[in-house]
């Protein structure tokens, strides 16, 4: 069970050359996201910014996702 609604990556940042991986904690349209993870696509380094998408089975897979792929990825 994961504890967020929705995960999506559909954001890169060009300057920072990193892609942004945002969640929801709920389906309320009125929510706004957070940024739980960054990935760098060039080394494959994923930088956490909440300690529980490490171990979310929902943010795994997008991030894995992401990594293998290596592009934006809506889920």
């Amino acid at each position: 069970m994961s504890k967020y609604s929705e995960v999506r990556s559909t954001y890169f940042d060009e300057e920072e050359e990193l892609q942004y991986v945002d969640a929801w904690l709920t389906a309320d349209d009125n929510e706004e996201g957070c940024v739980i993870a960054k990935i760098n696509l060039a080394n494959k380094s994923v930088e956490y910014l909440d300690p529980d998408a490490q171990y979310d089975d929902y943010a795994q897979e997008v991030i894995g996702e992401v990594l293998e792929n290596g592009y934006v990825l809506t889920k």
